[in-house]
């Protein structure tokens, strides 16, 4: 659950950070600058792939209820991915354009066609998940087919910029949207493994985890600073430096995963971090919220091209500020989030019961359900 809470303030933070529009570089202040460099290294594309990740674990434990229920998941999970392409889409016609439900969904179909497959598959798919929005993108330039060129919104409305930018998402998505099936492929294998449900299990595995995740992050952020720059310039390089971005990231996430999976076998730390767990619960209602807050606040005061690192940072913490009383209310009265409510009612094809009428304590499964 803490894992998910730190994935949907992370996705917030680059949110309000790389997708409002800041002025040029050349006049930030120096707390922009450190902030810009801090977080570039720290968070910039890690809560994505965490993210990814927790969507292959979910994907995991609903398999695991169906067949022990002796039914098929297929049927659900597809109703839960179109659910999930719906609400994504109008989100990002109306709201965000960087969207990532629509992504995650549409991949989850991929995910879905290896539900049956060997722990070994798995692995081996991850790896060549790892390259095929490259590939993609290399077998465009070879086709002659033109590349779709990015839009220019320069004075449109927010609705009429984010249909363009959507529209240009999607004519590019088997170069992008890829890259999340690694992460979903390994969120898939460590699912079947039951790591989340038996860490003390597992507890020497993830401190090796954590500081291999540490150096790999490091390493691969660093090393192509140093490295690429020497190389010459062709379509290999120019590959290669994204790519090593994405291993960068990869390695940062498991970082992050399993040290907070590892501070939370202590009681100070749950205790610390309890207050929190209301928004993990209530993920996708958050995580719509953010840009429902940010896009009228934005239009209204003309911060669109203009949020700083230091401003966009004063964003995301006020929105969770906002986000965390309101989750914490919500839960008190009902049994999920409406965004999640609606979900699920489309997932089963019937109303799901809301409101909350029996408190009980959460179990293992309770919480588990935060990431599905």
């Amino acid at each position: 659950m803490y894992c998910v809470v730190i994935a949907i303030f992370g996705v917030l933070i680059a949110y309000t950070l790389w997708n409002l529009g800041s002025p040029p570089a050349s006049t930030f202040s120096t707390p922009d600058k450190v902030i810009e460099f801090a977080l570039t290294v720290f968070l910039d594309s890690k809560a994505y792939t965490l993210l990814a990740f927790l969507f292959g674990v979910g994907f995991s434990i609903q398999m695991r209820r169906a067949e022990e229920a002796g039914k098929s998941i297929v049927p659900v999970y597809v109703r839960r991915l179109l659910a999930m392409i719906m609400i994504g889409g109008v989100h990002a016609l109306l709201l965000r354009n960087g969207d990532i439900l629509v992504p995650y969904a549409t991949m989850g179909f991929v995910l879905l066609l290896f539900r049956n497959a060997s722990d070994k598959t798995l692995i081996v798919a991850a790896l060549v998940g790892s390259v095929v929005q490259y590939a993609a993108y290399w077998l465009w330039q070879l086709s002659g087919i033109p590349f779709p060129v990015r839009p220019e919104t320069g004075g449109m409305s927010h609705i009429s910029a984010n249909f363009l930018w959507v529209k240009y998402s999607y004519a590019t998505a088997i170069t992008n949207w890829p890259g999340s099936l690694p992460m979903l492929f390994f969120g898939l294998y460590i699912g079947r493994q039951r790591v989340l449900e038996n860490i003390w299990a597992y507890k020497k595995m993830l401190r090796r985890v954590m500081f291999v995740g540490l150096a790999v992050g490091v390493v691969f952020f660093a090393g192509p600073l140093v490295v690429l720059p020497m190389l010459p310039r062709n379509e290999l390089t120019r590959a290669l430096f994204p790519y090593t971005g994405n291993v960068h990231a990869w390695g940062f996430a498991a970082f992050y995963a399993s040290a907070v999976l590892l501070l939370l076998q202590r009681r100070f730390w749950q205790k610390a971090l309890s207050p929190f767990a209301p928004v993990g619960r209530m993920a996708l209602t958050n995580y719509l919220l953010q840009a429902t807050i940010i896009v009228p606040v934005c239009v209204s005061f003309d911060l669109y091209d203009k949020v700083t690192p230091s401003l966009g940072l004063l964003l995301a913490v006020l929105v969770f500020l906002v986000q965390l009383p309101l989750s914490v209310v919500w839960l008190r009265h009902f049994r999920f989030g409406p965004a999640e409510w609606l979900w699920r009612s489309i997932t089963y094809w019937k109303p799901q019961p809301l409101r909350l009428t029996v408190s009980a304590p959460q179990t293992v499964q309770a919480v588990l359900s935060t990431v599905e």
